[in-house]
């Protein structure tokens, strides 16, 4: 686990110039939310509260909750890494004074909701707390100290987190975007770091200030890694083909808005003596690749669940590789068409129950799919390492890997990891021998 958390960690403190807020809840919930004062993050830390150093007796939480985030969680430093020099230089590239009083900063890197939804222990410099994924608390606070049922603290307005829909859509309001706050091309020539993502690690890296025991499964349901996991592919991709079709977003003289195309496809080096294989989206060298790592992904997590959608998944992304290099106007039938079969894939892998056997078929499709004709680009090998890193979570969940397997599995994830330690320095040799490693580790 060293070098996975290595990796993490470093790409945790660039990502937090991408921060955590929210996206779109249900319209009620939306509705309620929109009018909820924020209290602040101290409202959270009483040491009965989520501030405590161990769990209360008969508490249904640990209870140290503010705790890991106030000391372990880089969200805690979301707005702090905004008065840095780097975030000013960013910003001054732009054409902005500063960082730090900015709305397009501000509105990832803080809880920034309106100054007449800020209770009077409400800070933005807390940067992106307690209220920024759970909700504001002044319509559900009650009814959560009083001992509620969490059902009943859903009804009140507390965001529901645990289900891998909504916790997918929450996070991927700042690490992807919305219709309201997007990290382009622009802003990455700046100096702004790329967004990669991938929900069930990120939740494990964050770190989570959840442990999923009995009394957790009991107030809230069992929900698994593989889900977590296969829904954020699905709702990752649905964002990345509603962003492509956003006007906002189309091409506005030379180029298109290459944060949505794959960055190795230009940022590499020149080796015409080693050049890459043929891509499977059936473009050649040269072109420009749309980033379609999460539709890869999704490929292998459908092949269970739902073969016909894996197929048109399949069949509209290689039509819209095709469209962005030589058919412009057929870029918006197929986006729509991929980000339709994206998001017929939500609700059934939230709540599809894997099988141990799926979970080893989807191991040996993401390996295959790392062995093949794209696992040199970084995108690519990033997100089959962290699929793996779910998987091997999900076998070991599962009792299907003992203590002493799931260490060498460890082992070979961190060889995974340590081979792409940045996009410079990404060795597919060490990666391919990783990758070998674990599919022979995982073996019952």
């Amino acid at each position: 686990m060293a070098a996975m958390r290595k990796y993490a960690a470093a790409l945790l403190v660039t990502l937090l110039l991408a921060g955590i807020c929210c996206l779109r809840m249900m319209p009620a919930l939306a509705a309620e939310q929109s009018q909820a004062v924020h209290l602040g993050v101290a409202t959270c830390a009483g040491s009965n509260c989520h501030g405590a150093s161990e769990r209360q007796p008969n508490s249904s939480v640990a209870g140290d909750e503010y705790t890991i985030w106030a000391k372990r969680d880089k969200h805690r430093r979301a707005y702090t890494v905004l008065l840095g020099d780097r975030a000013i230089r960013i910003a001054r590239a732009i054409g902005l004074p500063d960082a730090a009083n900015q709305k397009i900063c501000l509105d990832c890197h803080t809880d920034n909701v309106a100054p007449d939804q800020r209770g009077r222990q409400f800070q933005l410099a807390d940067g992106v707390g307690c209220e920024a994924c759970h909700g504001g608390a002044s319509t559900w606070l009650g009814t959560h100290i009083s001992g509620a049922s969490h059902r009943d603290n859903l009804d009140a307005g507390l965001y529901p987190t645990e289900q891998p829909v909504t916790r997918a859509e929450k996070c991927l309001g700042c690490h992807f975007g919305d219709a309201t706050r997007f990290v382009d091309h622009r802003l990455i020539g700046a100096g702004h770091p790329r967004l990669p993502f991938e929900l069930d690690t990120f939740t494990a890296i964050e770190p989570a200030h959840f442990t999923v025991d009995s009394r957790y499964v009991e107030r809230k349901g069992r929900i698994t890694d593989m889900q977590v996991w296969a829904t954020g592919q699905a709702k990752a991709l649905a964002n990345r083909m509603t962003a492509l079709l956003d006007p906002k977003h189309a091409q506005h003289g030379l180029f298109p808005e290459l944060s949505l195309y794959d960055c190795q496809g230009c940022h590499h080096a020149y080796e015409p003596l080693l050049a890459p294989q043929p891509s499977s989206s059936g473009l050649g060298p040269g072109t420009v690749k749309l980033n379609d790592a999460n539709a890869a992904m999704l490929q292998v997590a459908a092949a269970r669940t739902a073969p016909a959608a894996a197929d048109a998944l399949r069949t509209h992304m290689l039509a819209l590789h095709r469209a962005t290099n030589n058919d412009p106007g057929a870029v918006r039938r197929e986006a729509e068409a991929v980000r339709a079969a994206a998001q017929s894939l939500v609700a059934p892998l939230a709540t599809h129950d894997f099988t141990g056997g799926e979970i080893r078929a989807m191991a040996d499709a993401v390996i295959a799919l790392g062995n093949g004709p794209d696992g040199w680009r970084f995108s690519h090998a990033e997100q089959t390492t962290m699929a793996l890193e779910a998987i091997a979570t999900a076998l070991k969940s599962a009792g299907a890997l003992g203590d002493a397997q799931d260490a060498t599995v460890r082992k070979s994830l961190d060889a995974l990891y340590a081979s792409f330690a940045n996009e410079a320095s990404f060795r597919s040799d060490a990666f391919a021998a990783a990758l070998r490693d674990f599919q022979r580790m995982i073996k019952p």
